[in-house]
């Protein structure tokens, strides 16, 4: 910001880029969704930061880019430019109304995509306005109003947000199908906690929810061979041998079936983790009701 408090000019276009390397968790992400280069991603991302004159990321070799403090409020204020901007280009006739929600990445991948195809068929007056990002990513944008809707995963109550909890899902401890326990029976978490882990990154929310997790199994202090930001990435460590993951069960299903991952027999007591709704108490749209229950009614089953 400048002396006055305001941003400076920014083009929709470098906008545009930020919001897609922060949805897309990525760089090389962005480019891919957006059809252009990584090297003109970062050229976007520098001018951005040259104007406000902070760094919007936290960059680390082999961990996905972190929003500074200063990422976290452009973030905030690029989604609402964008979508004033849209708002006025838009044809009011045919102006559809909006139902913005977030949710974390591989809750929207794994849980929301057939509830999402659903709703989009019985309501194409509805434009769905998908945010998805960190666990912290989404509480933000919940908690500053700015969707009506937002779906996290958690071990208990959602901090500073009324939330109501909608299905519970099972922790599985899985691994690579050639790895050392695949084929074990009774395993004993003593025994578990000797070999390698890939856990989410220590420093977002939902790593240190796993980490809880691991302490409560009785794993105190896992042995971690890599950390990993997004879901899928922790999910390509395990196929490749890289270490043990502990994840909901429920994420890993496909794999597990087609026999690309195993759930390793572990003798330990069940755990959860519940998947909840946050709703926007200012917004009253009944299709938000729809949309919570088609989610139920497809995560209804074991």
């Amino acid at each position: 910001m400048n002396e006055a408090g305001t941003m400076p000019p920014m083009t929709l276009r470098g906008l545009q880029v930020f919001v897609a390397v922060v949805d897309s968790g990525g760089f090389g992400a962005a480019a891919t969704a957006l059809d252009i280069t990584q090297p003109s991603v970062s050229v976007h991302i520098r001018e951005l930061e040259a104007k406000i004159g902070e760094p919007l990321f936290e960059r680390q070799p082999g961990v996905s880019p972190q929003l500074t403090s200063a990422g976290r409020a452009f973030y905030a204020y690029a989604l609402e430019t964008l979508e004033r901007t849209i708002a006025i280009t838009e044809d009011f006739g045919q102006a559809k109304r909006k139902l913005r929600f977030a949710a974390q990445r591989f809750v929207a991948n794994s849980l929301l995509s057939e509830p999402l195809r659903e709703f989009s068929a019985a309501f194409p007056q509805i434009e769905l306005v998908v945010r998805t990002g960190t666990f912290e990513e989404v509480h933000s944008l919940c908690l500053r109003g700015h969707v009506d809707l937002g779906f996290m995963l958690s071990n208990g109550e959602i901090p500073g947000l009324h939330s109501e909890p909608m299905r519970r899902y099972r922790l599985a401890f899985i691994a690579a199908p050639h790895h050392p326990l695949a084929k074990s029976a009774d395993i004993p978490i003593q025994t578990l906690a000797g070999y390698p882990f890939v856990v989410p990154y220590d420093k977002s929310y939902f790593g240190r929810t796993i980490m809880h997790m691991l302490k409560a199994f009785g794993v105190a202090e896992p042995i971690v061979a890599s950390q990993a930001q997004e879901f899928s990435l922790i999910r390509d460590l395990v196929i490749a041998g890289m270490g043990i993951a502990c994840t909901p069960r429920r994420a890993v299903q496909k794999d597990i079936t087609a026999g690309t991952i195993v759930e390793l027999d572990v003798d330990v007591e069940p755990r959860y983790l519940v998947l909840s709704h946050v709703r926007n108490s200012k917004i009253h749209m009944p299709e938000i009701d729809r949309l919570i229950e088609m989610v139920r009614r497809a995560e209804g089953g074991g």
